[in-house]
């Protein structure tokens, strides 16, 4: 390869010699001098000019290996610059999202400053301004994380009961009703506390987006689902669900979505080898399921 290449790059140098040759053949011919002279000097200038290709070549070949590494490693960097640059965007559009939804119970909680407490209330939004704050410190972690997974085996059952247990003020304060469904429960090896803040996410959204009715999780070996009775979720943004900042249509109108929680939820799942799949359909509800990659 080298060498068809470099045979094109000393092509005028090449047809430079072969016309000095022909000139100097015409003039042996011309003065008819001894042919012996002539096959000398013609070794004599074709071995001279073998030795200065050689030469040529290997200097010429070192320079296009340090060229093709230096292509390399540009590609590399300009790489490198278009991941930086995405990162800084994604994070900059983290930032306003979540900068603006920080507002709703800031402003919930100063109005009850000016007028009166609800306690209910004001425990709710005080959860909430938890919750998001969570989401984004977590959301940092996640997107700089190297090896800061600690696997250990547990229960999902009991990992499930310990979220609703801290949602079990919403589920009283609706009127919502919790029902578990487990033959066989799911033994699971991986990180502990990020699957449950994955996990958070998915019964979080059941709770927030549920009116009447209820949540219902389903545990067997491999998998564990989700189903709510909510609102549910437009067919044409089921796709996008796990965009950041993306809220559907059911999250503007709610005015209670992030867009970060489920997009959070994907990152977490992707990096510990799992998966996540939603159905939904408008006034009957959604459904969940967490399986393990195969």
């Amino acid at each position: 390869m080298y060498w068809r290449s470099f045979l094109k790059a000393k092509l005028p140098q090449i047809s430079v010699f072969c016309l000095i040759l022909v000139i100097y053949i015409i003039n042996f011919i011309l003065w008819d001098l001894p042919l012996i002279a002539f096959f000398n000097c013609s070794l004599l200038a074709l071995l001279v000019f073998i030795i200065y290709l050689l030469f040529s070549y290997s200097r010429w070949k070192n320079a296009q290996i340090k060229l093709t590494d230096l292509q390399k490693e540009n590609e590399d960097l300009k790489q490198s610059l278009d991941d930086q640059s995405r990162i800084t965007q994604d994070f900059t559009d983290v930032i306003r999202v979540w900068s603006h939804q920080m507002k709703v119970p800031l402003s919930a909680i100063d109005l009850m400053a000016q007028t009166q407490v609800d306690e209910n209330e004001l425990k709710n939004q005080v959860f909430l301004l938890e919750n998001y704050l969570k989401i984004f410190l977590e959301y940092q972690r996640i997107t700089n994380l190297s090896t800061d997974f600690k696997f250990e085996k547990f229960s999902v059952s009991e990992l499930s009961k310990k979220i609703i247990k801290k949602y079990s003020h919403f589920f009283i304060q609706k009127g919502l009703t919790i029902r578990f469904e487990i033959q066989n429960d799911w033994f699971v090896s991986t990180d502990k506390r990020w699957f449950e803040l994955a996990l958070e996410q998915f019964i979080n959204n059941a709770v927030k987006y549920t009116k009447t009715g209820g949540v219902t999780i389903v545990i067997e070996p491999g998998r564990i689902e989700i189903h709510d009775t909510g609102i549910g979720i437009l067919a044409e943004d089921l796709p996008r669900l796990f965009e950041h900042g993306f809220t559907g249509f059911n999250g503007r109108i709610q005015q209670k979505s992030t867009g970060l929680g489920l997009y959070l939820a994907r990152l977490i799942l992707e990096k510990l080898d799992f998966s996540a799949q939603i159905q939904s359909e408008i006034d009957s509800g959604t459904q969940v399921s967490i399986v393990k990659n195969q």
